[in-house]
This record gives C-alpha cells, structure tokens and sequence, in this order.
C-alpha cells in the first residue's frame, strides 16, 4: 500500500512538473508572438504616418491644411508606440524611439511647407529612412531572425538616397 501511495505522488508531481513546463514553454510563444506583432504594428504604422506625410507634402495645401494634415498623419503613432513603451525590450525601445523622434523630423519639415521634392523634406526623409531601418533589424534580433545587410536587398545603405531622384540631383558631377 505505501508503495502505492509512493508511486502515486510521484506520478502526481511528474504530471505537474510536465504542466509547468508546458505553461511555461507556452507563456514563452505568446510572448515572442506578441512581440513580433508589437514591432510589426509599430513598423506598419511610421510606414503609413510617412505615407500620409508625403500625400500632406505633395497635396499644395495652404499652411493651415497642411499643418492638419501633418498632424493627423502621425496621431495614430502615438496609440502604438504606447504599447511599444510597455511591452518592448530596452533595444527595441532605443530603436523605436530613434525613428518615432525621426519621423517627427519629417512631419516638421512638412508643417513648415517643405515639398515632397525639396531638399528640406529629403534632409528629414533619409534619416528617418535609416531609423525605421534600424527599429526593424532590432525587432528581428530580438526575434532570432536571421541579420540583413543593405546589399542583400541591392542598396548600398538603408538610407535610400540611392534611388531619391532628388538626392541624386543634388549630387555634382565630379570634375577631372
């Protein structure tokens, strides 16, 4: 009978030990998921703040619209970096932030009625280019993704200056 008992309790534990385990490994994936989501929403949201940016700077709308316009370009940003600020690690934190305050470069460039092609509005673009590139490759180390380079996507940088027309305009030609 003690034997039993004995076996009991220990067949008892094991199954509660594997329980554990399992809700532990499980609170794990959800949290990676969740993490995954977090940077992706965040990423897909300065994205479509710059599109509404470069419709507000492109538009030919007076000051006043164009402040407007500005502003609610970036307003749902805000809702998202919230939950950035709550759920991300230190390193998407630093990045993420780096190409919020990036991104709030170009709005006030376009508040200030910087046009879409005008070195103003580039000045701002490229380093928010290069912000939201950096927010990316973190969220994907942080994700044991496996690391980019510019050139595996054919650019020199993640700055884009190689394919803006207009930075390429600005650029003398070398004199020999």
């Amino acid at each position: 009978m003690l034997s039993a008992v004995i076996g009991a309790v220990i067949a008892l534990g094991s199954s509660l030990l594997v329980d554990v385990r399992r809700d532990r490994s499980q609170r794990g994936r959800e949290h990676q998921q969740e993490r995954r989501r977090q940077g992706v929403t965040f990423t897909v949201a300065l994205v479509d703040a710059l599109g509404a940016l470069r419709l507000a700077a492109a538009s030919g709308l007076d000051t006043v619209e164009r402040r407007v316009a500005a502003g609610e370009a970036v307003a749902p940003v805000y809702v998202v970096r919230e939950q950035l600020l709550v759920t991300g690690t230190p390193r998407q934190l630093t990045a993420g932030e780096a190409a919020f305050h990036a991104l709030i470069g170009v709005r006030d460039a376009v508040r200030a009625g910087s046009a879409l092609e005008s070195a103003d509005y580039h000045d701002a673009y490229h380093p928010f280019a290069e912000a939201l590139w950096r927010f990316r490759l973190t969220v994907r180390a942080e994700l044991d993704e496996p690391e980019l380079t510019p050139q595996e996507l054919s650019h020199p940088d993640w700055t884009d200056r190689d394919q803006c027309d207009t930075c390429q305009s600005r650029v003398l030609p070398s004199t020999t």
